[in-house]
């Protein structure tokens, strides 16, 4: 999909993206990452009060060693403020290349105050924050990465959540197939991404959930018509990329019967 391989004005090898890993998406990974065949692969999530606090720990995370091409950062907030002065900082020190916003974490110590994948649900604020970093963002690319929804005792929330990024300017945007409650368990719902695709059509949309070989990815794509996939835990057993991640075609792989096999649950790809 040539709107995905040139959203950041770099020509990317691929529509196959890694997703960021607390813990794991660090320099050393990026690099193996880019020597694998992955088209982006996206930093460790920071907090965007704590880099504009100059919090050492998050100045750390944030930074990028001088031979990566590609500067992806993944930003976590809970109020537009922060959320855009964080963006503002990162682009007029020139040090990102790309910027996507977490709406996804379903992690307790993040939903519990309202940020990741507890946000979306209060619509006008995911509205104000996404709409602050693309307005200080300038040409840097803005993308928002999410879920269905808390779970399904209530309304899911992705469709609004598209839409919303789509009318505030993201460059693009990823569903992780699962609600907030399942966490990583039970299956990643594909019909979803599909139907997040069918209703969002100006911006390239991305799948994640239950990649965990390049077959996968195909299958995905097939199964839903989304224009990309985002890897999380299954990049890390060496089956989607490397070798794997630059063949193309073949059948679905039977995903469902591969879950969690050599997989940490510590793991968060938000």
């Amino acid at each position: 999909c040539p709107r995905v391989m040139e959203f950041v004005g770099f020509n990317l090898r691929n529509n196959l993206f890694v997703a960021p890993m607390a813990g794991v998406t660090n320099a050393p990974f990026r690099r193996l990452c880019r020597g694998q065949g992955a088209g982006l692969y996206v930093s460790e999530m920071i907090t965007a009060r704590a880099y504009v606090e100059g919090n050492a720990k998050t100045q750390r995370l944030a930074h990028f060693d001088d031979d990566e091409p590609l500067r992806s950062i993944q930003l976590y907030g809970i109020d537009a403020f922060h959320v855009g002065e964080a963006v503002r900082r990162l682009v007029d020190s020139d040090h990102v290349d790309h910027i996507d916003l977490n709406f996804g974490c379903p992690a307790p110590k993040v939903t519990k105050n309202g940020g990741g994948s507890a946000l979306p649900v209060r619509k006008r604020l995911l509205r104000d924050i996404i709409a602050a970093a693309v307005a200080g963002a300038g040409d840097v690319p803005i993308t928002a990465k999410f879920r269905m929804g808390v779970d399904d005792d209530h309304p899911l929330t992705y469709l609004d959540t598209g839409r919303i990024a789509e009318d505030e300017g993201c460059a693009m945007i990823a569903l992780h197939a699962r609600t907030a409650e399942q966490l990583y368990s039970g299956d990643a719902r594909w019909e979803a991404i599909g139907r997040l695709k069918e209703h969002v059509t100006s911006i390239p949309v991305l799948g994640n959930g239950d990649i965990w070989e390049a077959t996968d990815a195909v299958a995905m794509m097939a199964a839903t018509g989304c224009d990309g996939v985002v890897v999380g835990r299954g990049c890390l057993g060496g089956r989607v990329l490397g070798g794997h991640g630059r063949r193309h075609g073949g059948e679905g792989s039977g995903r469902r019967l591969r879950r969690g096999v050599g997989q940490s649950d510590a793991v968060r790809p938000w």
